[in-house]
This record gives C-alpha cells, sequence and structure tokens, in this order.
C-alpha cells in the first residue's frame, strides 16, 4: 500500500473557530505529512459565521495536499443559527416548544441532540468519497457523536475513534452522562469494540473508558493535546519588569471556570491602593458561541478589578505575537481531574511563567508538574491566588536567565507531532498487517 486513503470525519474544521478545531486540523495534517491522502468530511464552511465564528485564516493551517469536501450539516446547527429570515411562526412564538420538537426529531436517527441530523448527508458522501477514490481508513473525531455513527458506513473499511471529550460521563465533574447498560452505553460499546484504535486525548479519560468497557482497552491509545508552533513561535527573553502583563487566551467558559476565584485572587494581590500594578489580559472568546450575558462584559468594563482589561478574539495565526506581549501566563480551567485544557501544552511551549488556577487534582497539573516556571495556586481562596500570582511577579522582577532556558527546553517536548507521527505510524503498520494475505474482511454490522 504506497499511499493509504484516509476519510477523516471532523464536523468542525476551518474556518470554525471552535476550539477542536486545532486537534483536528493538526491531525489530519499529520497523515498528510506522512504520506498518506487525506479526505476530510466537513460542514459546509459558511456556517461558521453564524454559529460560532470563522476565523478563515485558519485555512491557510491546513495542508494543501488535503481534500475537504463539504456538506450540509442536515439542520443539525439550525437552534443555533441567529437569522430571524430562517425562524418559523412556531420558533417566534414559542421557542422553548420549537426547540424541544427539533431535539425529538433528531433524536430518531441517534441518540445525540440536535446533531444526529448531519447523519443523513455525512452517510451520503462517505461512500461517494469511497466511490471515488477508495478509502483504506476512517477516523472520525468527536463530539458530536454522531461521527462514530458516520465512520461505521463503510463495512469493510476499518475505523479510529478520537475522542476529544468523554461521551459517558462529564469531564468536569466526572458524573455518569449515561449507564454501560443503557441504549447509548451499548451503542458505545459496540464502536469501541469495532474500532481498530480509540485515541484519547489524557490518561485520566483513557483510564476511565478501560473502566467502564474493559474489553475494548487493547486498542485504546493516549494521543495528547501538542502546540502546533503558529508564524513568530520564539524563545522569550528574560527581561525583568515590576508592572507584569499577564494574558489569558482562549475560550473563557465562564460558567464552568473559577472566574469570581481568580478576580478575588486579582483583588487581593494587585488590588489594593498601594500594591504592585499588574495587568491582566483577557484575549479570545468569552463563550464557545461568543455571545456573553451583559453582566460578564460588564466584569471586564466596570474597573471594579485593577488592572483587569478584555482585549477581544484573536486569530489563532497571531497567537505568538500575544505571547510576546505579555510576560506570563493566566491558566484558568474549569475542575475536574480529567481537564488538560487545550492551552496547557501551547502555554508550557511559551517558555513563559504559568499561574496555575485550577483544581488540583486537573489532568493539567500533571503536564505542569516538572515545567520550571509554574506557579501553582495551592487552593481557590483568594490568599491562594494571590500568593502564586505574586509569587511569579517576583520571579518577573528578577528572572532568573537559566530557570527560563530550562522552561523552554522543557516545553518544546510538547510540539503536537511528536505524539502524532508515532500514532501515525503505528496505524500505518496496523493496516499494512490487515490487508496482507492472511487478512480477513471485517464482519460488524452497522447499527
Amino acid at each position: 500500500m504506497n499511499r493509504p486513503h484516509l476519510l477523516y470525519i471532523s464536523f468542525a474544521f476551518p474556518p470554525s473557530s471552535a476550539s477542536s478545531v486545532y486537534r483536528c486540523t493538526a491531525v489530519a495534517n499529520g497523515f498528510a505529512e506522512a504520506g498518506w491522502d487525506v479526505t476530510v468530511l466537513t460542514v459546509e464552511a459558511d456556517i461558521w459565521a453564524e454559529v460560532t465564528g470563522a476565523d478563515n485564516r485558519l485555512l491557510d493551517a491546513v495542508d494543501p495536499r488535503i481534500k475537504v469536501v463539504h456538506v450540509p450539516d442536515g439542520g443539525s446547527e439550525e437552534p443555533n443559527r441567529r437569522d430571524l429570515r430562517r425562524y418559523s411562526r412556531l420558533r417566534i412564538e414559542a421557542p422553548y416548544v420549537w426547540k424541544e420538537l427539533f431535539r425529538r426529531r433528531s433524536r430518531k436517527a441517534f441518540p445525540e441532540d440536535f446533531h444526529a441530523s448531519w447523519f443523513a448527508p455525512a452517510s451520503e458522501a462517505v461512500h461517494q468519497i469511497h466511490c471515488e477514490h477508495r478509502v483504506d481508513l476512517v477516523m472520525a473525531s468527536a463530539a458530536p457523536y454522531v461521527s462514530y455513527k458516520i465512520a461505521r458506513e463503510l463495512a469493510d473499511v476499518p475505523y479510529v475513534l478520537d475522542y476529544r471529550d468523554a461521551w459517558s460521563f462529564s469531564t468536569f465533574t466526572g458524573a455518569e452522562i449515561f449507564p454501560t447498560t443503557s441504549e447509548r452505553g451499548i451503542l458505545e460499546h459496540e464502536y469501541l469494540r469495532g474500532a481498530l484504535q480509540t485515541w484519547f486525548v489524557n490518561d485520566p479519560i483513557r483510564d476511565e473508558y478501560a473502566r467502564r468497557y474493559p474489553d475494548t482497552t487493547g486498542t485504546m491509545r493516549v494521543v495528547p493535546n501538542g502546540f502546533d508552533p503558529q508564524p513568530g513561535h520564539a524563545r522569550p527573553a528574560a527581561k525583568a519588569t515590576k508592572e507584569p502583563r499577564i494574558g489569558y487566551l482562549g475560550t473563557l467558559q465562564y460558567t464552568a471556570v473559577p472566574l469570581a476565584e481568580f478576580l478575588a485572587g486579582w483583588d487581593a494581590a494587585f488590588g489594593e491602593e498601594g500594591a504592585q500594578t499588574a495587568h491582566a489580559v483577557f484575549r479570545g472568546k468569552l463563550s464557545p458561541t461568543g455571545l456573553v450575558p451583559a453582566d460578564v462584559l460588564e466584569i471586564f468594563n466596570s474597573g471594579v478589578h485593577r488592572g483587569l482589561a478584555y482585549e477581544g478574539p484573536i486569530s489563532k495565526r497571531d497567537v505568538a505575537t500575544f505571547y510576546q506581549s505579555v510576560d506570563a501566563l493566566l491558566l484558568i480551567l474549569p475542575p475536574g481531574k480529567y481537564v488538560t485544557g487545550g492551552k496547557t501544552a501551547e502555554y508550557i511551549a511559551t517558555g513563559l511563567p504559568i499561574v496555575s488556577v485550577h483544581a488540583a487534582d486537573s489532568a493539567a497539573s500533571t503536564m505542569l508538574r516538572d515545567y520550571p516556571l509554574w506557579f501553582e495556586a495551592q487552593d481557590l481562596t483568594p490568599a491562594g491566588i494571590a500568593a502564586a500570582l505574586l509569587a511569579c511577579a517576583d520571579e518577573l522582577a528578577d528572572p532568573d536567565p537559566a530557570r527560563w532556558a530550562a522552561a523552554w527546553e522543557f516545553g518544546q517536548q510538547f510540539e503536537r507531532s511528536t505524539t502524532l507521527r508515532p500514532a501515525i505510524a503505528e496505524l500505518r503498520s496496523e493496516l499494512d498487517q490487515r490487508v496482507g494475505p492472511t487478512a480477513l474482511p471485517s464482519e460488524r454490522s452497522k447499527p
């Protein structure tokens, strides 16, 4: 098999600005760089400007050898559309009734709210792609989890499942969303049993899935998130400052992260009259959709929190410029031992000091444990967060060049390609074995 053909199913792909697209883009690029023909199946590009926001410069990050096939969303994003001209009378007059009826209709084809509607157009496209250029391997990235059903449409083609999150339990709380004996649990088990491999972003999620479905552990792999070097990625200078700019970059999930705790800690460290001057600079979206209540915006606009500022969204292609404009970084994450945070590896790779504001059992702590410029809040009290911020400020006032050099060197190991290359190579080896003279066709059905 000279150039195997990968069909990569990714509901969100550039120009979507959803945070999931960074991993999806990197995985598709990684296969192309490894000598595969890659076709990406995704939704129509123009939908993102209306739903989560579009970043057209992300298109520059997609390997030009990749063929991208766009299909309609089947109505799965209809509840998030904001064009009032599309709204029916029922939706205008009884929006909650309309949404519930729409949700129930969508679940007839697959047990997932709304996105189940993508199955029909996507599955049709899968067969058309396979007809035009035989597919050797399918990989599906989720959520939405209907992507896994789509991945099984080609009955004799092996597939890989990429869990960016968890389907059956909450990565924030660990609470079970559905038991293994439920309709979705049985379906998930079937998908895992049939997969050539299943990828997870960290060990805690993989371990929980191994506990839930122990007979599928042999095909489970951890392929962690990493950083994707952007234009301008360079080692920072260890320069002293007594008025630090401490930056936050990413989608601020204000309903899940300890934002109030951070603000209390920031005020304790820098808010009092006569305290050291410091700036907390937030860039990115304030929610996955970009829509936020007025009271959240007021947090940044009121002037109540000394030095706090929100400077708006930023293109992924400009993140290196942002990192060069700040002296240290804020890592504010939701609770939960399953949460790594997509930005953690990217933060570490900057070589800048990092102040962690998250639960001690977060999976991010494992990545940061040996980072030379890590300043961890020991708890989420104002005093605990203030202590971490002030320790970081002390380092910035009198930086240790050797410590900064060690931080830079430590961070470069998290480049995403270092974990993707061996993972892709292993898949190629397994695929080559399957197409040998002893390989047998798949006998799976398509539930």
